[in-house]
């Protein structure tokens, strides 16, 4: 409820509706007060029973004003998920908001711990069982289906992360944002995601201490790029671009 609250937040400001920004503004800010009392306990920074999906969802959500308390339940969302052998104990509602919130604070090289094996919970373990689509349980073995969306929520990972594609807020994919995320020892990610402006591509690799992208802008859009190490993105036009960055220095190759 508070999430559709904040969308309509977003709506109202976006169409310049300012009774509704005040009005669900307010609600959102009831809604946080007497969801915190309830399940927020402050001497231990934990949301209820302290389960990684209690508190990776208020961290999604933004559900805490006090900066410092947040960074103690991110601390502990991380203990939780390295406890348990760097792995997810979240169900199928909790399993996005968990990557995504690791996403969102940075902690995309524990993602990559959480599923790069061959042991379950995990993706490995399907594929080494020879499952060729997701299956209804970790475990293909257990359930019934053998094509299923479950557990499918690290794609957007993927994409938001590792490849690095997000819409912007105001313009969508006429105006994108491209900010690939290299994890371990992930050598090479090449994806495409086809637009209504046409398709954007995305190949990069990294070897010998060097990070190549090489992307592909759709005509009448524009990307936003922030390379790795880069605070500063640049903007460019469409058609294909090459970058690579070198250690500390960044270079522009046509």
């Amino acid at each position: 409820y508070y999430m559709t609250v904040m969308y309509l937040v977003q709506a109202a400001k976006m169409v310049g509706n300012d009774f509704d920004i005040r009005y669900y503004t307010s609600l959102a800010q009831d809604i946080m007060v007497a969801f915190n009392k309830c399940f927020l306990h402050k001497d231990t920074a934990q949301y209820g029973t302290g389960s990684q999906c209690s508190n990776a969802l208020p961290l999604f959500l933004q559900m805490m004003q006090d900066a410092d308390l947040n960074e103690k339940v991110f601390a502990n969302l991380i203990k939780d998920v390295e406890a348990h052998g760097n792995r997810l104990t979240t169900g199928d509602v909790g399993n996005r908001y968990l990557i995504q919130t690791l996403a969102n604070y940075g902690a995309d090289e524990l993602i990559y711990k959480m599923f790069n094996h061959e042991e379950t919970p995990g993706y490995g373990f399907q594929l080494k069982f020879g499952a060729t689509t997701l299956t209804e349980q970790w475990d293909p073995r257990q359930g019934s289906s053998w094509n299923h969306f479950m557990m499918g929520q690290i794609d957007e990972w993927f994409f938001n992360s590792l490849v690095g594609i997000s819409p912007d807020v105001k313009h969508g994919y006429q105006k994108f944002r491209i900010a690939p995320t290299p994890v371990g020892d992930l050598k090479y990610v090449q994806s495409s995601y086809e637009t209504l402006y046409g398709k954007i591509t995305v190949d990069w690799t990294r070897e010998n201490g060097r990070f190549k992208l090489k992307l592909s802008v759709p005509v009448n859009t524009v990307a936003v790029v922030t390379l790795p190490g880069e605070k500063e993105p640049r903007e460019v036009e469409s058609g294909k671009h090459e970058f690579v960055v070198n250690e500390q220095q960044t270079i522009n190759e046509p």
